[in-house]
């Protein structure tokens, strides 16, 4: 009868590689896999499950799939490993013993190529099989070599079952180490799919952060080609025009650096002529959509951050709240200052198409947009750089009657 702790202790040991896998697996070393297959080779000879006057080891276990999994060299420093560990156990003729190993590590080379190139279904079966002519063979090898000619029908038939056991062992290792193989892939592949995600996001973010200084310099062109302009106005719109493309270029850096993140740089605001500037350089899309901009200014205010994001946000909610007015409209631009909690309220209203109170509570979430051609980042940095301020920003809007933002922003003493 076949001791239960034994058995169970060896049943437990063979099972230690799956720990060490996936190290190994993106490793790639064969001497990480020599010692990960070491381990449980070793342990499995120190003890033996003893059956029937003989004594039977898993040895074959981690031999053959170590020796698959890891390649040539691994399977020599695994043969030689055990070979020297059996000397030193003692009770062998160790010429015998590597006579009789000698067709197990042949078909091993041979098998390589074909195991490396087989499917989860095939490597079992072949783990199977190399198990079973490794048992066969060592075993009636070594019994011809040393002239036990009784050996086949008095020991190894009767010791077949827990053969086959060691068998089904063997096939239920590597049906777990193909299981994480699988899930290494499968992660592999969504990791890869994420980073194109990303990629592609970024894309769509960069495309519809410059579109905005491009549809007003677009705007301000169209303005210039006509022939009655004056040369005070002329000159005014072509500074506009080239302050937008700088501010699209700064656009294009500050996704460059993204790879290289820098120190921004964070200064006054003064609100008054934040707000004038950010409704002259909507003026010309306003004018195109019919819509009529109101900067409503009773107080001045100063708040701290970085200047060019901010602009880029106030016109980024100036733009949507035009785009909300197809039949055109008013696009109001105002701000209160609250005294005693030294904070000043900014309002950017219009009288546009509104929202739900559900798409208002899924504003500023990554790529949530209300528009059929959005992506959502140009919202979700609108949220982002007025968080960054120490600010917070909330939306009203009624189906019909128009979206008000207000962000609230603490006020600096610099000026």
């Amino acid at each position: 009868m076949i001791p239960h702790s034994d058995f169970i202790l060896n049943a437990f040991i063979i099972f230690l590689p799956l720990i060490f896998y996936r190290p190994f697996h993106k490793s790639k070393n064969p001497l990480f896999v020599y010692v990960s297959f070491l381990i449980p080779l070793i342990i499995t000879m120190t003890f033996p499950v003893k059956l029937f006057d003989s004594v039977l080891d898993l040895r074959a276990i981690p031999l053959v799939i170590g020796s698959l999994y890891g390649g040539i060299y691994t399977t020599l420093l695994l043969f030689g490993s055990m070979l020297a560990y059996r000397q030193i156990l003692g009770g062998i003729d160790l010429f015998h013993y590597l006579l009789s190993l000698v067709p197990t590590i042949v078909l091993l080379l041979f098998l390589f190529k074909i195991y490396e190139k087989a499917s989860a279904r095939k490597r079992m079966l072949l783990v199977c099989g190399m198990c079973f002519f490794l048992r066969v063979t060592v075993v009636n090898l070594y019994a011809m070599f040393e002239g036990e000619d009784t050996f086949f029908i008095s020991s190894f038939v009767p010791s077949l079952p827990v053969i086959i056991m060691q068998c089904i062992m063997a096939v239920m290792l590597v049906f777990m180490i193909e299981m994480i193989r699988s899930q290494n892939r499968m992660q592999e592949e969504i990791i890869q799919a994420e980073k194109m995600k990303i990629v592609s996001e970024i894309a769509a973010s960069v495309a519809h952060e410059v579109r905005n200084p491009l549809t007003s310099v677009r705007g301000f062109i169209q303005l210039l080609s006509d022939p009655a302009l004056d040369e005070r106005k002329r000159r005014e719109f072509s500074a506009i025009t080239l302050e937008e493309l700088d501010r699209a270029e700064s656009i294009i850096s500050d996704y460059l650096s993204l790879a290289k993140p820098q120190v921004e740089r964070l200064e006054p605001i003064v609100l008054e002529e934040a707000l004038a500037k950010a409704s002259q350089i909507l003026s010309s899309y306003a004018n195109m959509q019919n819509v009529e901009i109101i900067t409503d200014i009773m107080l001045p205010a100063t708040v701290y951050g970085s200047k060019s994001k901010f602009m880029q946000a106030i016109i980024n909610i100036g733009k949507n709240g035009i785009e909300a007015m197809p039949e055109g409209g008013l696009l109001t631009l105002t701000y209160t200052v609250n005294e005693p909690n030294q904070t000043v309220i900014i309002s950017i209203a219009d009288t546009g198409i509104g929202m739900s109170q559900e798409q208002i509570n899924r504003l500023g979430a990554p790529y949530y947009t209300t528009k059929d051609k959005g992506t959502g980042l140009g919202t979700m940095v609108i949220f982002s750089v007025f968080r960054g301020m120490n600010g917070k920003i909330e939306v009203t809007s009624k189906k019909g009657a128009g979206t008000t933002y207000f962000i609230t922003l603490p006020l600096t003493q610099q000026a």
